[in-house]
């Protein structure tokens, strides 16, 4: 897979994703890896349509393209099993995507964790009662996934970007 080409997509066509993508899809993020192989990543498949509308209002700004999305997968993690769960829902939410992206298949992360509704209840709490996820959960984010009605060029790294990199030790550039 060319790691490059793959770009946050955000206009999905009305094609329903495949059960057996979907299957591929899970299966990777079941198999992310997590901090002392915890397996504390949870996932919810959405494909409901008026669920996946109400998704897309989770968030003042940012989060209505998912409305147009036919899937959406929230990345949630069981606070209690890993000390590491944000980066384990990270990894597993970054697999979910690269998949996405393997199979032809458009996705975009929308941030949930330590997020505000419009009216000013934290996103993860509205999640959390719309799906019966429990209170010892945190909710990461939702990744809208669908076939791609956009295409976007592929990422260029310049001379500048790596001037990011060091070697064995942190030196300004």
């Amino acid at each position: 897979m060319d790691f490059m080409t793959r770009r946050s997509i955000r206009k999905y066509s009305q094609k329903q994703v495949e059960k057996d993508k979907i299957d591929d899809i899970i299966r990777v993020a079941l198999t992310a890896p997590t901090g002392r192989n915890s397996r504390a990543t949870h996932f919810i498949v959405v494909d409901n349509k008026e669920d996946i509308k109400e998704l897309s209002q989770i968030r003042e700004h940012g989060s209505q393209f998912v409305e147009n999305a036919p899937l959406v997968i929230a990345v949630i993690g069981e606070k209690d099993k890993s000390t590491t769960i944000l980066a384990d829902c990270s990894i597993a939410a970054f697999a979910i995507q690269l998949k996405a992206h393997e199979l032809g298949l458009g996705s975009c992360w929308v941030h949930v964790h330590d997020r505000k509704s419009p009216n000013g209840k934290p996103c993860e709490d509205v999640i959390k009662e719309k799906f019966n996820v429990p209170n010892n959960y945190t909710v990461m984010c939702l990744i809208a996934i669908g076939y791609p009605e956009e295409t976007k060029p592929a990422h260029e790294l310049k001379e500048e970007d790596y001037k990011r990199v060091c070697y064995n030790t942190y030196k300004e550039n």
